[in-house]
C-alpha cells in the first residue's frame, strides 16, 4: 500500500499540481487552509505532510503548533511548501524540527526528491534542511491546466 501525503494548501492550482505530481507514489489527501488539516490531523496518520505557511483562516504555523503540542515527533514528516519567506519565518519554521523548506514555485523533481526524504526513503533517515528551489513560470502554468481537467 502506497504512504499516505496530506497537501496543505489554499491554492487550488498549487494543491492540484501538488496532488498531481504525487500521486503516482502516494496516496493523497488534501486540506484547503490550517482548520480543516488539524481536523484531519486529529484523526488520520501521514507519512509526511506537505504544508503552506501562508494561508487564511488558520496559517501553517498554526498547524505547526498544534503538531508541536499533540504529535512533536510528527514535525519531523512535515515539508514547508511556501512562497518566499523571511530569514525570521524560516528561522521560525525550522524551530519546528521540520524535515525541510521548499519555496515556491518549485522545482518538480525536486518536490518529489524531498517528499520521499520526509517519507523516510533515504538512507540517512536524516532531515532535509532548507531546499530553496529556483524554477519558472511554466510549473504554475502547468498547475492552471491540470486544474481545468480536475473533476469538478
Amino acid at each position: 500500500m502506497k504512504p499516505t501525503v496530506l497537501v496543505i494548501d489554499d491554492n487550488e492550482a498549487t494543491r492540484t499540481l501538488m496532488m498531481a505530481l504525487l500521486q503516482r507514489e502516494f496516496q493523497i489527501d488534501a486540506a484547503t487552509d490550517g482548520r480543516e488539516a488539524i481536523e484531519k490531523l486529529r484523526t488520520n496518520q501521514y507519512a509526511a505532510i506537505l504544508l503552506d505557511l501562508r494561508m487564511p483562516q488558520q496559517d501553517g504555523f498554526g498547524v505547526l503548533d498544534f503538531l508541536k503540542t499533540n504529535s512533536p515527533e510528527r514535525l519531523r514528516t512535515v515539508l514547508v511548501v511556501t512562497a518566499l519567506l523571511t530569514k525570521r519565518e524560516i528561522e521560525r519554521a525550522n524551530s519546528f524540527g521540520v524535515c525541510g523548506i521548499i519555496a515556491k514555485p518549485f522545482d518538480v523533481e525536486d518536490l518529489l526528491s524531498a517528499v520521499r526524504q520526509c517519507v523516510g526513503g533515504t538512507d540517512d533517515g536524516g532531515t532535509l534542511g532548507n531546499v530553496f528551489c529556483s524554477s519558472t513560470p511554466v510549473i504554475l502554468l502547468i498547475a492552471d491546466l491540470l486544474r481545468q481537467f480536475q473533476p469538478r
